[in-house]
């Protein structure tokens, strides 16, 4: 058997080509990032208000929506679950009567995906109530930051997750 050795510059080639592939192939993982998955609180990077609580987010995402549901478990071991939110990601606002009032719920979803902007509005009596969040992602996908504040842009509380 005949071995034929490779020249430099097929050697090259080849080099950069498969560099070129894991470039693209990194490229393309990182536009995949998605909120979806489970997260569990970072005690240590959020607000002393959750420390005697264990707190997760089960997020699930689609190309139309996204759907966070919270569980707590209390120092007690006991467990309450939230009932999951959905946010829209068309642009469309949700509207629904409910017990003597409307509640409206919005969202968007930043350019990069990166970021959902949400806002909850009770409006009852003529007078608003409610609370805007925002759900940002690191750079890498690996943890989620939730800062929620009152409508006014005040008292604002952190929460940091990390994904399990």
């Amino acid at each position: 058997m005949i071995m034929k050795r490779i020249s430099k510059k097929t050697t090259l080639r080849i080099l950069v080509s498969g560099l070129f592939l894991q470039v693209c192939l990194l490229l393309s993982a990182q536009g995949q990032m998605t909120f979806a998955g489970k997260w569990e609180i970072d005690h240590s990077k959020s607000d002393a208000e959750f420390k005697d609580y264990q707190v997760f987010c089960n997020i699930v995402q689609s190309a139309s929506a996204i759907s966070v549901e919270q569980i707590i478990i209390m120092k007690d071991g006991s467990k309450t679950s939230m009932p999951a939110i959905i946010y829209n990601l068309d642009g469309k606002a949700v509207t629904k009567e409910e017990q003597g009032g409307t509640n409206k719920i919005s969202s968007t979803l930043s350019p990069d995906k990166r970021t959902l902007s949400t806002k909850f509005v009770r409006t009852m009596n003529g007078a608003d109530y409610g609370s805007k969040t925002t759900y940002t992602l690191s750079a890498d996908g690996k943890t989620l930051t939730v800062k929620t504040c009152d409508l006014k842009d005040e008292s604002p509380m952190i929460q940091v997750y990390n994904r399990k």
